[in-house]
């Protein structure tokens, strides 16, 4: 299990990231991603009390006041509350020795907050911003922070990975989805500048809403590849399930070429018993490889 770890975003959405970590602790679960749909807390001093091992992912540490992070946005105060908090983001992956730091790569629009139903944990997008979007400004955005954030990131010696996006019913108000983004991303940046962590659940809304081959696509950015958000839904809506036993994702997971990538299981809502019964999936799955 040395690459295989868990997302605390398993627990109930506002629940305090303390009350997922017992529970992973209880079950022996070592390797941690702490997700991004927990309660704020004053501090978060008690993450060294554990031994496990971290990865942190997007919007945490949770902000007192929450906004959606957009370093893409138009709306100057946000794009700048989005990269204060990747630094800050940042300064704990020193704190607790963390591996990685995964973000979102940003947004057309800025979505009025996240999902309310446990059928779909997209954010809610408002359709009347499209009129007003402009895809040039939103990726010189997006690289403009992304030079920073590199930047920042070097001086505190923390690896950091840009993650893909996918919605099929809302694919207008997304960026970074389609293989053509990446050929000029992965012509800016380099692997060791910038990780790629690849959504195998957003993966499968990206490809059926623009009709792109999945696999063709991994191979494009398979050399920055640093992690992998895993999770299975229906190919219609983002519904972070477990894996299942039968899909078309074991072929790009078990292949030996990532054996080095942390991958990720990121489900939403799911009981700790759910975790453990897909973690001897995978791992059944890894040895008969």
């Amino acid at each position: 299990m040395e690459k295989l770890y868990i997302s605390t975003t398993f627990a109930k959405d506002g629940t305090p990231l303390i009350d997922a970590l017992r529970q992973c602790e209880s079950e022996s679960i070592q390797n941690i991603e702490i997700g991004s749909n927990h309660c704020y807390q004053t501090s978060y001093d008690y993450l060294n009390d554990f031994s496990f091992n971290y990865l942190v992912h997007n919007y945490f540490p949770i902000p007192k006041n929450s906004f959606v992070l957009n370093i893409a946005s138009f709306d100057e105060q946000i794009r700048s509350m989005s990269i204060a908090h990747i630094k800050k983001a940042i300064d704990l992956c020193v704190q607790i020795d963390a591996g990685l730091y995964t973000f979102h790569p940003g947004f057309l629009t800025d979505p009025s907050g996240s999902n309310q139903s446990q059928k779909n944990y997209d954010f809610q997008w408002d359709e009347s911003q499209l009129g007003n979007t402009n895809y040039k400004k939103a990726t010189s955005n997006i690289f403009s922070a992304l030079d920073d954030i590199i930047k920042y990131a070097q001086s505190r010696k923390i690896k950091i990975a840009i993650e893909t996006e996918g919605s099929l019913k809302k694919k207008n108000h997304l960026l970074m989805q389609q293989p053509w983004e990446y050929d000029i991303l992965l012509n800016k940046y380099s692997s060791s500048d910038l990780g790629i962590n690849l959504n195998i659940g957003h993966l499968n809304l990206a490809s059926k809403a623009f009709g792109f081959d999945p696999l063709d696509f991994v191979n494009l950015i398979s050399n920055s590849i640093s992690s992998m958000e895993l999770s299975h839904n229906d190919g219609v809506e983002d519904q972070h399930l477990p894996l299942i036993n039968d899909s078309w994702y074991w072929e790009i997971i078990l292949n030996p070429i990532f054996d080095d990538c942390y991958k990720i299981l990121e489900f939403r809502n799911t009981s700790i018993k759910n975790i453990k019964e897909n973690i001897s999936l995978f791992l059944g799955k890894k040895v008969a490889v």
